[in-house]
C-alpha cells in the first residue's frame, strides 16, 4: 500500500517509539527509524489499519521518503544465471551487492554519509542510491558484510571476517590514496554486531531504531534461506533493519517481538519495460532507473523456532526468495549509531598511518582451543562448535589456534617488517585465584597477505618437551598482537587484548 504522505527523498530522518491499535483492537509498539516527521502519522495510520500479526505475508508500504538503495541486476530469480568471470565491471553489474545496499540505507539514515564527500563526483553524497553507486564503481560484484562496507567507505579497508563469509568482494581497480572518507576515524569500533543464533534474546537490540534523536541507530541483516528439513545454513543475503513491532503485554522476548520492518536491496531488482531503457542501457541510464523505482518497507512477523538440530533462529514469515524456500533466519544484525562527534573523537586513530591502501592492520580473530597438534586455517563460522574443545581432562594438551588478520592492503612479510618482529605475547590466568600459570611470546614469521589471515597455534601447556598437567578448574588465555607497536600499522586501535576461556576437568 501507498502512504502517499507528500514526504520527500533527502536527509534528515527521525525514529519513533510509538503505539498503533490494529483492527481487531490489538494494542502494539513501533519502534522505528528512517521517518520523515511528514509520514510519521500516515505510517502509524498505515500500521493500524493493515497490519495483522496473524498474516503469513509480508506487508509492503512505498513512501517517496524511505531510504531504499535498490540493485538493478538480480540473477538470483532469473533464467540468466551469470558468473562473476563473465561478468563486466563497467557494464554496472550489483547483482552480488545486497551487503553494500544495505550499508548505504543505513548509512544515509544514521546521518554518517551525508558528512562525506564522494570522490567520484566532487560533491557531498546526496543519497542512499549515491552510495551505494559509489560502492559498485569502487568493489567488484561480489558477496560480502555490511560490517566491510562500512569500514571501506571511513577507512578504504576491505576485509571480511574470516569465520563470517565465504566471500571476499575485492577493487575494481588498485587500492587508491582517495580509499577511506574520514581516514582518522577507525568505523569498526562504531558497529556492533549481535549474533542472533548464540543469543536469540539480542533481537531486542533492534529496538534501538525507535531511541530518539542522535541515541537512533539503524541496522543491517544477515538472512539464511530455510529450506524443509534441513538445517541453518550460511547467510545468504543482506537487508537494512529499521525497526520493530512488539507486543508491550507480552510476557518474555520470544512472544513480544512480532514484526520486523526491513528495507531490501532486492526490491523490484528486475530490469523491466517500465524502467524506460532499452536492452543495453548505459551507466547513467541505469542509474536513473534505479532512482525512479518507488522507495519501500516491508513489514514481515516473526516466529521463534528451531531448525532439525534444534538450533534456534528468528523466522521471517513470508520472506523467501523461491518457491522451495520456506522463509528467512535472521542470523545476526550489525548495528550502526547516528552520527555522532563524540563517536568520532573517541576512535580517531592518533598513531597509526591511517592509509591502509599502503600500510599493513593487524587484529586478532577467531580464538579457539582444541587438543589438536596443529593450526586449523579458516573455519566457518558454523563449523567452529564441531571443531572446539571447552572442557579438557587434566593432562591433555591444550592447544590455542588463533588467526592473525591483516585488513590492509599491503602484504606483511620481510621486506614490510624490515627487520622488526611481530610478537603476540600471550598468558594464562587460573580464573581462582588470578595467578598466572603460564606466559610467553610468539615470534611471527609467516607472510600475511593483504585482506587475508594467516592461522597459528600455541600449545599453552607446553613447557619445553613435556606437557605441564594444570590443576582442574577455569582458566583464561588472553592475547596481546603488536604491543610495542614495533611494525607500522594503519590503525593500532583494534589491537586490543583477546580473551578466550576453557576448563580442566
Amino acid at each position: 500500500m501507498h502512504l502517499n504522505s507528500k514526504a520527500t527523498r533527502g536527509a534528515g530522518y527521525i525514529s519513533v517509539n510509538e503505539t498503533f491499535t490494529d483492527q481487531k483492537g490489538n494494542q502494539y509498539n513501533l519502534f522505528m527509524n528512517g521517518l520523515k516527521e511528514e509520514n510519521k502519522d500516515a505510517m502509524l495510520h498505515a500500521l493500524s489499519l493493515y497490519y495483522d500479526a496473524d498474516s503469513e505475508d509480508g506487508l509492503t508500504i512505498y513512501d517517496d521518503a524511505f531510504a531504499d538503495a535498490e540493485k538493478y541486476d538480480d540473477y538470483a530469480n532469473s533464467d540468466n544465471v551469470v558468473s562473476y568471470a563473465e561478468m563486466d565491471p563497467e557494464v554496472d553489474n550489483d547483482s552480488e551487492q545486497c551487503w553494500a545496499g544495505a550499508a548505504a540505507d543505513a548509512l544515509w539514515v544514521t546521518g554518517w554519509a551525508e558528512k562525506l564527500q564522494n570522490p567520484i563526483t566532487g560533491n557531498a553524497f546526496s543519497s542512499e542510491d549515491d552510495v551505494f553507486r559509489y560502492y559498485n564503481r569502487k568493489i567488484t560484484n561480489d558477496g560480502s558484510e555490511s560490517s566491510a562496507a562500512v569500514d571501506f567507505l571511513f577507512m578504504g579497508e576491505l576485509y571480511v571476517d574470516p569465520a563470517g563469509s565465504n566471500h571476499m568482494a575485492g577493487f575494481l581497480n588498485d587500492p587508491s590514496p582517495e580509499d577511506g572518507l574520514m581516514k582518522s576515524f577507525f568505523s569498526s569500533n562504531m558497529i556492533t554486531q549481535y549474533d542472533l543464533i548464540e543469543e536469540p534474546d539480542n533481537i531486542e537490540a533492534l529496538k534501538h531504531c525507535g531511541d530518539q534523536g542522535s541515541d537512533a541507530s539503524d541496522f543491517t541483516l544477515d538472512l539464511s534461506d530455510i529450506v524443509s528439513d534441513e538445517e541453518l545454513s550460511s547467510a545468504v543475503h543482506a537487508v537494512s533493519a529499521i525497526g520493530v513491532i512488539t507486543d508491550p503485554n507480552a510476557a518474555n522476548t520470544k512472544e513480544s517481538m512480532k514484526a520486523i520492518l526491513i528495507v531490501d536491496p532486492d526490491n523490484d531488482a528486475q530490469p523491466s519495460e517500465t524502467d524506460g531503457i532499452g536492452e543495453n542501457p548505459t551507466l547513467e541510464e541505469k542509474d536513473a532507473a534505479k532512482e525512479a523505482r518507488p522507495n519501500s518497507v516491508t513489514v514481515y512477523n516473526l516466529q521463534y523456532t528451531k531448525d532439525p538440530n534444534d538450533v534456534p533462529y528468528w523466522l521471517m514469515k513470508g520472506y523467501a526468495s523461491s518457491e522451495t524456500i520456506l522463509g528467512s533466519a535472521i542470523y545476526g544484525v550489525t548495528e550502526i549509531p547516528h552520527y555522532s562527534e563524540d563517536i568520532i573523537a573517541a576512535n580517531t586513530e592518533t598513531e597509526g598511518t591511517k592509509s591502509a591502501y599502503d600500510s599493513v592492520d593487524l587484529s586478532l580473530e577467531t580464538l579457539f582451543t582444541t587438543s589438536e597438534s596443529e593450526a586449523m586455517d579458516l573455519i566457518p563460522r558454523d563449523e567452529l562448535k564441531e571443531v572446539t574443545v571447552n572442557e579438557f581432562s587434566s593432562g591433555d594438551p591444550v592447544n590455542l589456534n588463533f588467526l592473525i588478520a591483516n585488513r590492509g592492503n599491503v602484504m606483511l612479510d620481510e621486506d614490510y617488517l624490515n627487520g622488526k618482529d611481530l610478537v603476540v605475547d600471550w598468558s594464562v590466568v587460573r580464573d581462582g585465584d588470578g595467578s598466572v600459570v603460564a606466559k610467553d611470546r610468539l615470534v611471527t614469521d609467516d607472510p600475511v597477505f593483504e585482506r587475508s589471515v594467516t592461522a597459528y597455534l600455541i600449545t599453552l601447556n607446553q613447557d619445553g618437551d613435556k606437557t605441564v598437567s594444570w590443576d582442574p578448574g577455569d582458566y583464561t588465555v588472553t592475547l596481546d598482537l603488536n604491543t610495542d607497536r614495533s611494525v607500522p600499522e594503519a590503525y593500532y586501535l583494534n589491537n586490543v587484548p583477546k580473551e578466550y576461556h576453557f576448563t580442566i576437568k
